[in-house]
């Protein structure tokens, strides 16, 4: 099996270009990579999820700040709508790698100590992380996430607000455990809270997933994107490929952590 490319306009066997042969070492490293990569396409797409209910909020909050009339109780309807989605998957996201790490290691004390640590460490240093984990009682509690919404618009400008009350928050449910939520934290600017909170599921969370189900997967990472930093050193414009005798291609990842979304996961 030979290490190739081709340039990314165009895939045909007449387009690649040969780089060398593969050694027998990077051929058995490819051999234990395949299943990682397949594993971790299939589940941490999740992630991508994620990321794209997130990129529908913010771009429909963009949308509100062009200048124009808008019907409120409909621009109400659908942040609701775009809110909860996106809780409603960082939840499931949660509970699913949650579910799949006890049913992988619930004989590994030492496995389970590892991801409750992290996870802690997590919570302790992030209270925008620990007030969306608690947040899900409010909603169980409440129906609806969306706290009070205002759009102004003028002349010369359009502004959004968007805020939950902390007071009003400790009115429908006394149970903030793990951000110890309390009265002095007053108005929360929930644009910036759910940025945040994404910024953290999507480097730091998502790092906890990858560290303790995932081990093997920054070093398959590591593997192909070396080969494709050197198939491109021949040829900037070159997409790595493998070639399987005359006519066969093989695709493998050129930078698995970017094509999976994650590019920015802070390791653990």
């Amino acid at each position: 099996m030979k290490l190739a490319g081709y340039l990314a306009h165009g895939s045909a066997v007449s387009d690649l270009q040969d780089i060398r042969d593969l050694s027998a070492d990077e051929l058995k490293h490819h051999a234990l990579a395949k299943p990682v990569v397949a594993e971790a396409k299939a589940r941490l797409t999740l992630f991508r999820v994620l990321d794209d209910n997130h990129r529908a909020w913010s771009e429909y909050l963009t949308s509100l700040l062009h200048p124009g009339e808008v019907q409120d109780d409909a621009v109400v309807l659908e942040l609701e709508r775009l809110f909860l989605n996106y809780l409603t998957c960082a939840n499931h996201i949660r509970l699913h790698f949650e579910g799949s790490f006890q049913q992988r290691f619930r004989t590994d004390g030492a496995e389970q100590k590892k991801y409750k640590m992290l996870l802690e460490q997590l919570i302790q240093t992030s209270w925008i992380f620990a007030f969306f984990l608690d947040f899900r009682n409010y909603l169980q509690n409440q129906g609806l996430g969306l706290g009070f919404y205002k759009r102004k618009l003028t002349a010369t400008s359009v502004s959004l607000e968007l805020t939950l009350n902390s007071v009003e928050l400790l009115n429908t449910t006394k149970d903030w455990p793990r951000s110890k939520l309390a009265p002095a934290k007053g108005i929360l600017e929930l644009t910036g809270l759910l940025r945040d909170f994404h910024a953290q599921m999507m480097q730091k969370y998502s790092g906890i997933v990858i560290a303790t189900l995932f081990a093997d997967l920054p070093p398959a990472a590591e593997f192909y994107k070396k080969l494709a930093t050197e198939v491109r050193a021949k040829d900037p414009r070159l997409t790595m490929t493998f070639r399987d005798g005359e006519t066969k291609t093989v695709h493998v990842p050129n930078d698995l952590m970017a094509e999976l979304g994650l590019a920015t996961v802070i390791k653990k």
